[in-house]
């Protein structure tokens, strides 16, 4: 097994670059960086040029500079996703259970039992492979044959229901009133009637193609699967679909064997980041950061030695960790 470790950068936090390096170093041998419009002269550093929305669309750009016949697989994360110092080069398959042909994903979602992010379920619906400029048909799998992946996955696609589609619409128009966007409230007004005619013809309301979503911001894929997700993703991205399901859906499509956290003895835990939390907690099964989780990295003092030192063993991750907030040094 031989393994490249890459970083994502949603946006360009140079600073954040000999960080990582230092973290990782000892670690894993081979790093690259995927750094939005990066100019620096670190040849293990490959400038990528798509919005963070679209972060997908960075694999696929930086595929030619990562590339190597070596290795069997490539394990993506995100800056601000701190791993588990026992995971490098010659532990991560068997942490993460992978074989020569096996990818992983922290888990996915379903977006017709969703009851939250409901801007994404938008996303889902409006997509449409005819991007104006845009010379994508006939890119992907058909939807038969995606369907068949899904299904070889045990992922169901089923149509949104009722309380999604106004939800997505009244929470998206009070949003959008307050910033006068009068256009995309005229066009959320269509997406809810376009449900309705639907739901009177009997025609299921779905989007164009199966899709899944899934935190993206720790993936790894199988060097069987890279060059058809990088294809795939490089497909979404330009069609602009959010990465959050793009991401995930490459990786059904492109995939033989997928693993995810309910396969394995260790879990991710993510920060609480908003107030409205308790729903998305609760779909995150437990692992957003609790009060007890903020009181022993409060003990850490702020210092990422401290911190790697004293990681949770039970933990694969903790995500996310603003380095910028950070003390580096003991």
């Amino acid at each position: 097994m031989k393994v490249a470790l890459i970083i994502i950068y949603n946006h360009q936090y140079n600073k954040n670059i000999d960080i990582i390096e230092k973290i990782y170093k000892d670690r894993f041998s081979d790093i690259y960086h995927l750094v939005p419009f990066y100019n620096g002269e670190k040849g293990n550093v490959i400038p990528v040029y798509e919005s963070s929305y679209y972060f997908q669309g960075y694999v696929s750009q930086g595929l030619h500079r990562f590339f190597r016949e070596e290795y069997t697989h490539y394990f993506f994360i995100g800056d601000d996703l701190l791993l588990n110092p026992e995971i490098n080069e010659n532990s991560y398959h068997d942490i993460f259970k992978l074989g020569l042909n096996t990818s992983f994903i922290p888990n996915f979602i379903t977006l017709h039992d969703f009851r939250l992010w409901h801007a994404r379920i938008g996303d889902a619906f409006k997509w449409n492979i005819k991007e104006r400029g845009v010379e994508a048909q006939n890119m992907l799998p058909d939807y038969e044959m995606a369907l068949d992946k899904f299904s070889k996955f045990g992922l169901t696609i089923k149509p949104f229901n009722f309380l999604q589609v106004v939800k997505l619409t009244t929470d998206s128009c009070l949003s959008l009133l307050w910033k006068r966007d009068f256009g995309a409230i005229y066009k959320r007004c269509l997406f809810f009637c376009k449900y309705l005619s639907n739901k009177v013809h009997g025609k299921p309301h779905t989007p164009l193609y199966p899709m899944v979503a899934a935190c993206s911001d720790i993936f790894i894929l199988s060097a069987k699967s890279i060059k058809d997700f990088c294809f795939y993703s490089g497909v979404f991205a330009t069609t602009k679909l959010f990465v959050e399901i793009a991401l995930p859906t490459s990786v059904v499509l492109s995939s033989e064997e997928i693993v995810t956290k309910n396969d394995l003895g260790l879990q991710g835990k993510a920060w609480q980041c908003s107030q409205k939390m308790e729903e998305y907690n609760t779909w995150l099964k437990g692992e957003i950061w609790s009060k007890e989780d903020h009181q022993k990295i409060e003990k850490c003092e702020h210092s990422l030695p401290k911190l790697l030192a004293e990681f949770p063993s039970n933990y694969l991750y903790l995500h996310p960790v603003k380095l910028s907030k950070w003390k580096t040094e003991k």
